[in-house]
């Protein structure tokens, strides 16, 4: 099967319609009941930063898919057991329809019992992926991302590596050769989805019986701590089980302390996204020995190498930087600014999935993440942060411009990039005009 049928497929694109409106509608709904019961778990800076990084892994998500779909179909079309033994493929149907008689549904039990054990099978190997993600170093430079907020909401579900996602597919590939069909793969990991986002919340207190079976907000909140008896517990994705079967649960007991040990110094999407692999690469120029070096690699994020663990404790007692109060006007350019290369992305993901034109894919995508991280550098008050903007309009502005000048097909879309740059240039020297003033001003009192 070709990847074009694949993400063509009438379910698979209301599936992605499904998670995204949920995604959308649970943030709302956490965001005003937090703001209104005043419980701040939600700060305007975090929100722009953790959906950033959100959109970012998309981009390259839309790459990622191409692999992970034509790999899990090939081996599941050429390699699995059904084919090698020449036994009958699964059947796919959905377990439930509508009925024209009372209670106007039908079930097929077969199915659903095929679709359950399929869910149990995607659990499963989400709890060694998530698993092997916090105790392999290298796996876990890619994960950190997730746990590297001091804030727990929904936007956290969505802070995902956009690097990360270039090899977790793998883990699912012995479900390929067990000749699970695509198309009930990606149901059941839409479920598992769907939940692990809705247990990032603290609104949610204990539920029951429902917290012996299923990993519910309460397990998670464990997993995100960075308390010392929270640390590498409760990785399992729907279920709770795996991890009472295999001795990393640990219930919610004291207040969760969120985040890793060693803060980050700036929440820039692309560095939060590399930190970590350049810190397992200067570990590995800087130790002596065959063996540290590949400990260092392979081994628990908590080993340190004991010729290199005095630089280790000083990255420890790094404090982590006070959020800082912005001015209204930067704060409204900060939203606009996220909000148009927000849209961009989202265009040009779409505009890939139909394409699959990879040479325009990824300038495009390369100037979007540099927007996303310049951004965030405007909201940290980073000294370079305000020239690579303007330099980033006028690079901008110039793309707009040749296309407004060579490519007629596309003018409606040249005025609009034109415009937006123009009026964000705009923007940019009236805050700087308001900044000098003052500025000035402040000398003044001082004098």
């Amino acid at each position: 099967m070709h990847f074009n049928e694949i993400m063509h497929d009438k379910n698979l694109q209301i599936t992605g319609s499904i998670i995204l409106f949920l995604f959308i509608i649970g943030n709302l709904v956490e965001f005003i009941y937090s703001y209104h019961k005043r419980k701040q778990y939600y700060s305007y800076q975090t929100f722009l930063i953790n959906i950033s990084i959100a959109l970012l892994q998309q981009l390259t998500d839309a790459f990622n898919k191409i692999i992970f779909f034509t790999g899990f179909v090939f081996v599941q079309e050429h390699y699995s057991i059904q084919r090698l033994l020449h036994w009958n493929e699964m059947e796919i149907d959905f377990p439930f329809m509508l009925s024209s008689r009372f209670p106007f549904l039908e079930v097929s039990w077969y199915m659903l019992i095929v679709w359950l054990f399929i869910l149990v099978l995607v659990d499963f190997c989400q709890y060694w992926l998530h698993r092997l993600s916090h105790e392999v170093n290298i796996l876990w430079a890619g994960h950190i991302v997730h746990h590297s907020m001091e804030e727990y909401n929904y936007t956290v579900a969505l802070r995902q590596s956009f690097i990360e996602s270039i090899y977790t597919w793998i883990f699912y590939l012995p479900l390929a050769f067990f000749g699970i069909p695509w198309q009930l793969f990606i149901m059941a990991y839409a479920v598992s989805l769907i939940w692990q986002f809705f247990v990032h919340t603290q609104l949610v207190g204990k539920l029951g019986l429902l917290e012996k079976i299923l990993a519910t907000p309460s397990h998670h909140r464990v997993h995100h701590g960075k308390n010392p008896q929270y640390i590498d517990k409760n990785y399992g994705a729907f279920f709770i089980v795996w991890d009472k079967v295999f001795g990393t649960f640990e219930p919610e007991v004291e207040a969760v302390d969120y985040g890793i040990t060693v803060p980050l110094q700036t929440q820039n999407p692309i560095w939060v996204n590399i930190h970590h692999h350049l810190h397992i690469f200067r570990m590995m120029v800087k130790t002596k020995g065959f063996i540290n070096k590949w400990k260092v690699f392979f081994d628990k994020p908590a080993f340190i190498p004991l010729d290199i663990e005095s630089e280790y404790q000083k990255l420890k007692l790094l404090a982590k930087p006070k959020e800082i109060r912005l001015p209204a006007v930067k704060s409204v350019y900060l939203f606009f600014n996220f909000f148009f290369t927000a849209l961009s992305g989202f265009l040009l993901v779409q505009y890939f999935e139909a394409t699959l034109n990879i040479g325009l894919f990824l300038p495009l995508a390369l100037l979007i993440a540099v927007s996303f991280a310049v951004n965030i550098a405007l909201m940290e008050q980073k000294k370079w942060a305000d020239y690579a903007e303007v330099l980033k309009l006028l690079s901008v502005l110039v793309m707009g411009l040749w296309m407004f000048f060579t490519n007629t097909s596309n003018l409606t879309m040249a005025i609009f990039i034109i415009t937006t740059a123009t009026v964000m240039l705009a923007y940019t020297w009236v805050i700087a005009k308001m900044y000098r003033k003052n500025l000035v001003l402040l000398n003044k009192r001082n004098y």
